[in-house]
């Protein structure tokens, strides 16, 4: 009979998050959720998440506001020229055109927000994971890069359910900014039409919500960074990147 002692047990392997306390951890706590994304990039709860607010946001605009106020509001702070092309257009195919846009508008944001949103945040994952990975070598897969960029947006449920309460409210129609719902910049304090279109956007891109996105983005990335980087350059590179967005935006609104 063999005398040898038996191995003991090993113990253990520490058990992570669960959806939900990734969710909270988010808001409260997200170093541990980032941290968490490295043992098990899954993205699909905070994308559902989001998608399902979004959704019902829509719904509340479409209930109060209507499409065809929301179409004739973005025709009225469009760039010149593209006012300038739609005033050479016959007036009876100018009301079909706008017809079609007020259809793709609803059915896009009602049926396809999902998708649509989906789509843009895999495109932009990948482009942010290209510059971290390019510039600063950080060697993030692109699951993990997918991730994060779904936990970092659920900032912006906040903003969609804030923009819910408000429309519940009442809001004035032919003033309503669908892209900016919300008093949380200081562009919802202006006036585009005296203010300028460019100096108007750029203030609706220094929002306090999105803020918040980029401080939670970059501390994501840099957490999943296989060559050590800090959150502070991990949140300056995310910073840099969405200042080249407002400004591209706003010089885009000024033409």
């Amino acid at each position: 009979m063999s005398t040898a002692i038996p191995p003991l047990p090993s113990e253990s392997a520490p058990i992570g998050l669960s959806e939900p306390q990734r969710v909270l951890n988010t808001f409260f706590a997200p170093t541990k959720t980032f941290e968490d994304i490295r043992r098990n990039a899954s993205w699909w709860v905070p994308w559902l998440l989001g998608s399902i607010i979004y959704t019902c946001f829509i719904v509340t605009v479409d209930k109060k506001i209507g499409f065809e106020t929301i179409v004739n509001n973005q025709m009225a702070q469009a760039p010149e020229f593209v006012k300038r092309a739609m005033e050479r257009v016959p007036p009876e195919q100018r009301r079909q055109n706008i017809e079609r846009q007020i259809a793709s508008q609803r059915i896009g944001a009602l049926y396809l927000g999902w998708l649509f949103y989906l789509i843009i945040a895999i495109i932009l994952a990948a482009l942010v994971m290209f510059v971290f990975n390019f510039i600063l070598e950080a060697g993030i897969p692109f699951k993990n890069a997918l991730a994060i960029w779904f936990y970092a947006s659920l900032p912006r449920g906040l903003f969609a359910i804030l923009g819910i309460v408000v429309l519940m409210i009442g809001v004035d129609p032919s003033g309503f900014d669908l892209e900016n719902p919300v008093a949380t910049n200081l562009a919802a304090f202006m006036d585009p039409s005296t203010s300028g279109k460019f100096l108007y956007r750029l203030c609706s891109g220094i929002d306090i919500f999105a803020i918040w996105a980029v401080i939670l983005l970059g501390m994501g990335f840099a957490s999943q960074s296989k060559k050590k980087i800090s959150a502070t350059t991990g949140i300056t590179t995310i910073a840099v990147l969405y200042g080249i967005y407002v400004l591209g935006r706003a010089g885009l609104a000024a033409l």
